[in-house]
Protein backbone atom coordinates (compact mmCIF):
# COMPACT_ATOMS: atom_id res chain seq x y z
CA UNK A 1 0.00 0.00 0.00
CA UNK A 2 2.89 2.36 0.69
CA UNK A 3 4.27 1.98 -3.00
CA UNK A 4 0.60 2.78 -4.39
CA UNK A 5 0.42 5.89 -2.38
CA UNK A 6 3.70 7.30 -2.78
CA UNK A 7 3.07 7.26 -6.14
CA UNK A 8 -0.18 8.43 -6.19
CA UNK A 9 0.51 11.18 -3.73
CA UNK A 10 3.96 12.21 -4.29
CA UNK A 11 5.18 11.02 -7.56
CA UNK A 12 2.20 11.38 -10.21
CA UNK A 13 0.34 14.31 -8.63
CA UNK A 14 3.37 16.62 -6.52
CA UNK A 15 0.57 16.61 -3.31
CA UNK A 16 2.54 15.22 -0.50
CA UNK A 17 6.26 14.99 0.96
CA UNK A 18 5.74 12.29 2.83
CA UNK A 19 3.71 9.34 2.71
CA UNK A 20 3.81 6.12 4.72
CA UNK A 21 0.71 3.22 6.43
CA UNK A 22 1.33 0.84 8.97
CA UNK A 23 -0.84 -1.92 10.75
CA UNK A 24 -0.28 -3.01 14.28
CA UNK A 25 -2.11 -5.89 15.59
CA UNK A 26 -3.67 -6.26 18.97
CA UNK A 27 -5.29 -9.79 20.75
CA UNK A 28 -8.72 -8.66 19.21
CA UNK A 29 -8.33 -5.80 17.00
CA UNK A 30 -5.40 -3.91 15.04
CA UNK A 31 -4.91 -0.48 14.02
CA UNK A 32 -4.38 0.30 10.07
CA UNK A 33 -3.07 3.73 9.28
CA UNK A 34 -2.01 5.99 7.13
CA UNK A 35 -0.16 9.31 7.18
CA UNK A 36 0.77 11.78 4.87
CA UNK A 37 2.78 15.41 4.97
CA UNK A 38 0.94 17.70 2.57
CA UNK A 39 0.57 21.94 2.42
CA UNK A 40 -3.18 22.90 3.62
CA UNK A 41 -3.94 23.91 0.09
CA UNK A 42 -3.66 20.15 -0.97
CA UNK A 43 -5.43 18.58 1.61
CA UNK A 44 -8.36 17.76 0.54
CA UNK A 45 -7.26 16.45 -2.63
CA UNK A 46 -4.50 14.24 -1.29
CA UNK A 47 -7.49 12.44 1.91
CA UNK A 48 -9.47 12.11 -1.96
CA UNK A 49 -6.77 10.62 -3.22
CA UNK A 50 -5.91 8.36 0.01
CA UNK A 51 -9.87 7.24 -0.54
CA UNK A 52 -9.43 6.48 -4.03
CA UNK A 53 -6.62 4.51 -3.87
CA UNK A 54 -8.69 2.28 -0.91
CA UNK A 55 -11.41 1.47 -3.00
CA UNK A 56 -9.11 -0.26 -5.92
CA UNK A 57 -8.00 -2.44 -3.01
CA UNK A 58 -11.61 -2.96 -2.17
CA UNK A 59 -12.49 -3.49 -6.08
CA UNK A 60 -10.09 -4.37 -7.88
CA UNK A 61 -7.98 -7.70 -7.42
CA UNK A 62 -4.29 -7.57 -7.86
CA UNK A 63 -2.73 -9.27 -10.69
CA UNK A 64 -0.13 -11.82 -10.45
CA UNK A 65 2.49 -9.81 -11.00
CA UNK A 66 1.58 -7.16 -8.56
CA UNK A 67 0.76 -10.13 -5.91
CA UNK A 68 4.04 -11.45 -6.56
CA UNK A 69 5.86 -8.10 -5.96
CA UNK A 70 3.79 -6.98 -3.20
CA UNK A 71 4.75 -10.46 -1.43
CA UNK A 72 8.28 -9.92 -2.33
CA UNK A 73 8.15 -6.53 -0.68
CA UNK A 74 6.43 -7.78 2.43
CA UNK A 75 9.29 -10.45 3.13
CA UNK A 76 11.83 -8.15 2.43
CA UNK A 77 11.16 -5.67 4.87
CA UNK A 78 10.23 -9.06 7.34
CA UNK A 79 13.95 -10.04 6.39
CA UNK A 80 15.34 -6.59 7.28
CA UNK A 81 13.55 -6.29 10.16
CA UNK A 82 14.56 -9.74 11.38
CA UNK A 83 18.48 -8.18 10.74
CA UNK A 84 17.59 -5.91 13.94
CA UNK A 85 18.01 -7.43 16.84
CA UNK A 86 15.83 -4.69 19.29
CA UNK A 87 13.70 -4.75 16.54
CA UNK A 88 12.82 -8.55 16.07
CA UNK A 89 12.70 -8.54 19.87
CA UNK A 90 10.16 -6.70 20.30
CA UNK A 91 8.34 -8.08 17.27
CA UNK A 92 8.55 -11.50 18.88
CA UNK A 93 7.56 -10.34 22.20
CA UNK A 94 4.40 -8.45 20.63
CA UNK A 95 3.35 -11.94 18.93
CA UNK A 96 3.80 -13.76 22.43
CA UNK A 97 1.66 -11.27 24.14
CA UNK A 98 -0.80 -10.46 21.35
CA UNK A 99 -1.28 -13.96 19.80
CA UNK A 100 0.46 -16.24 22.46
CA UNK A 101 3.01 -17.85 19.83
CA UNK A 102 5.95 -16.91 17.75
CA UNK A 103 5.92 -17.70 14.20
CA UNK A 104 9.15 -18.37 12.25
CA UNK A 105 10.16 -16.24 9.62
CA UNK A 106 9.77 -18.82 7.29
CA UNK A 107 6.04 -20.08 8.47
CA UNK A 108 5.14 -16.25 8.23
CA UNK A 109 6.62 -16.20 4.70
CA UNK A 110 4.80 -19.10 3.91
CA UNK A 111 1.40 -17.49 4.82
CA UNK A 112 2.47 -14.89 3.13
CA UNK A 113 3.08 -17.04 -0.40
CA UNK A 114 -0.53 -18.57 0.32
CA UNK A 115 -2.39 -15.43 0.35
CA UNK A 116 -4.37 -15.18 -3.23
CA UNK A 117 -5.85 -11.89 -4.66
CA UNK A 118 -8.86 -12.94 -3.77
CA UNK A 119 -8.57 -13.45 -0.01
CA UNK A 120 -6.83 -9.71 0.33
CA UNK A 121 -9.90 -8.24 -1.93
CA UNK A 122 -11.95 -9.66 1.19
CA UNK A 123 -9.72 -8.53 3.85
CA UNK A 124 -9.64 -5.07 1.65
CA UNK A 125 -13.29 -4.83 1.61
CA UNK A 126 -13.92 -5.45 5.54
CA UNK A 127 -11.19 -2.92 7.03
CA UNK A 128 -11.46 -0.51 4.33
CA UNK A 129 -15.35 0.41 4.66
CA UNK A 130 -15.51 4.00 4.53
CA UNK A 131 -18.05 4.21 7.58
CA UNK A 132 -15.23 2.26 9.42
CA UNK A 133 -12.28 5.04 8.65
CA UNK A 134 -11.96 7.75 10.60
CA UNK A 135 -9.35 10.99 9.89
CA UNK A 136 -7.56 12.77 12.41
CA UNK A 137 -5.54 16.25 11.04
CA UNK A 138 -2.50 18.10 12.58
CA UNK A 139 -2.33 21.62 11.52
Amino acid sequence: NNSRLNLSLREKNGLAYHVESNYNAYQDTGVFSIYFGTESRNLEKSIAMVYTELNKLRNLKLGSIQLHKAKNQIKGYLARGYENHESLMLSLGKSLLVFNKIDTLEEICKKIDNLTSVELLEIANDIFVPEKLSTLIYK
